[in-house]
């Protein structure tokens, strides 16, 4: 119900198709049915076929014998009467509920479609399976804004009832990518099930948009500097991430436990975040130390350089310049005046 592509159009023609196909049967099975209970009336009440015709649709409208019809095969004719007509009612609920649920779908179909036009500097997710969803539910915490593609039309369903923005396509059709704006995108995360779409995903956004930060799944080691190749900025390996977390919990559990509250809790005073420098930054150009001065208790995790070096816990004598990010750690009162101050 959320697909942009030529594909939507034929599945709401099949699935109309079809749902003529239905009531035209059922259309036919009810008037045979009708004319079927008439003829039988007509014979054990011993009256005309208009008159048995008569007591048929009234007896099926109304759930009741008037008649007062006596033999027993009358009485057999006006159970299966009602019974019927009570399937009938049930069926057509059914198609009127289906219905309404098919215009809430439209609303929100055209609700996506707006969102989309309106798309810039956002994420893009590329897949919503275990690893995707996660990443959604992530930048979603975060207050970023993304949009999701998936080929399952469930998902994005789901995705959509959380209020994503996401639509039903295919990651590694270049057609796609450009109805998720990623000429305007800021990020691309590819978290696709198999090693070879995450590559071709890859490739395709990076010619698209030369200065997209891209970062892909992988499932295989072999496969990572081919996908690096193809253009990604980061590669992450969700069985060895994961498998890493699990050894440290088993073996450092305190340390894990504080990591996971950092994660995964919004609430706790204490965070971790990364603080780029732009290009007219007050603090460009003077010693890392200098700085921390004006934000005391503030702990510097690391000092990243935009050639990709990163210095773990800096001594403070290091000289900031445009393009370095701080890897920082304190309560939010102290990361709200850093980055005030950068």
């Amino acid at each position: 119900m959320f697909l942009f592509s030529g594909d939507l159009f034929e599945h709401k023609l099949y699935n109309g198709f079809m749902r003529r196909k239905q009531i035209v049967a059922l259309s036919l099975l009810v008037f045979g049915f009708t004319l079927a209970v008439a003829f039988g009336l007509m014979h054990a009440e011993n009256i005309s076929y208009a008159e048995a015709l008569y007591r048929t649709v009234y007896i099926s409208l109304t759930h009741h014998d008037n008649f007062h019809m006596e033999s027993w095969i009358s009485r057999v004719l006006v159970i299966l009467m009602v019974l019927a007509s009570l399937v009938l009612l049930a069926y057509l609920l059914k198609l009127f509920g289906e219905y309404i649920i098919g215009l809430g779908d439209g609303l929100k179909r055209r609700k996506v479609k707006t969102k989309l036009l309106n798309m810039k500097d956002h994420f893009i997710v590329c897949g919503l399976g275990r690893v995707g969803s996660q990443v959604a539910r992530e930048l979603a915490s975060e207050g970023q804004s993304f949009v999701a593609i998936d080929r399952d039309e469930d998902r994005v369903k789901e995705a959509i009832a959380l209020g994503y923005t996401a639509f039903v396509g295919d990651s590694t059709q270049e057609a796609d990518l450009h109805k998720a704006k990623i000429e305007k995108a800021r990020g691309l995360v590819a978290a696709l099930g198999d090693d070879s779409s995450n590559l071709f995903v890859t490739l395709a956004a990076r010619q698209i948009n030369p200065d997209l930060y891209i970062v892909s799944r992988a499932n295989r080691e072999e496969n990572v500097t081919r996908i690096v190749r193809a253009g990604a900025d980061k590669v992450g390996m969700p069985n060895q991430i994961g498998g890493f977390h699990m050894a440290t919990m088993l073996m450092r559990p305190h340390v894990i436990d504080i990591l996971d509250t950092l994660s995964t809790n919004r609430s706790s005073e204490l965070q971790v975040l990364e603080v780029a420098i732009p290009k007219n930054s007050s603090a460009s150009g003077h010693r890392l130390e200098n700085v921390l001065k004006h934000v005391e208790g503030l702990s510097v995790l690391a000092l990243n350089s935009p050639n990709g070096h990163s210095q773990v816990h800096p001594t403070g004598r290091e000289v900031l310049y445009p393009g370095d990010s701080l890897v920082v750690m304190g309560t939010k009162n102290q990361l709200h005046t850093l980055q005030k101050i950068v």
